[in-house]
């Protein structure tokens, strides 16, 4: 059975130790993400932190105004959590074919 040599099995430790270590020089392992929303800017579309990460907040439309409006263009330019939701009045109403003739109308009471 082969032994290793002193050099071989110090060079065998350190690349073992570079492996292990390697990761950890890599990646940020900083437990927390954030510690209040500016740290969370960087992101964009208005994240905000919560327990150390930042989360999407739902704000929009991009480039709107966050924080208290002092002026009507930031009050009519403020963020919201409302959203746009097409709705077809016409296939509602199912009159969508310009061939048709519109319905009789309904009688006065």
């Amino acid at each position: 059975m082969p032994s290793f040599s002193s050099p071989r099995r110090g060079l065998l430790a350190s690349v073992l130790l570079m492996a292990a270590t390697g990761c950890s020089l890599a990646l940020d392992t900083e437990p927390a993400q954030c510690g209040s929303d500016a740290d969370c800017e960087r992101f964009g579309t208005y994240p905000v932190c919560q327990e150390g990460v930042c989360v999407p907040s739902g704000l929009g439309p991009t480039g709107c105004f966050r924080g208290n409006a002092s002026s009507e263009e930031q009050f009519l330019n403020q963020c919201t959590l409302a959203e746009c939701v097409p709705f077809d009045n016409c296939a509602r109403l199912g009159l969508c074919n310009p061939g048709e003739a519109l319905p009789d109308l309904i009688p006065r009471p």
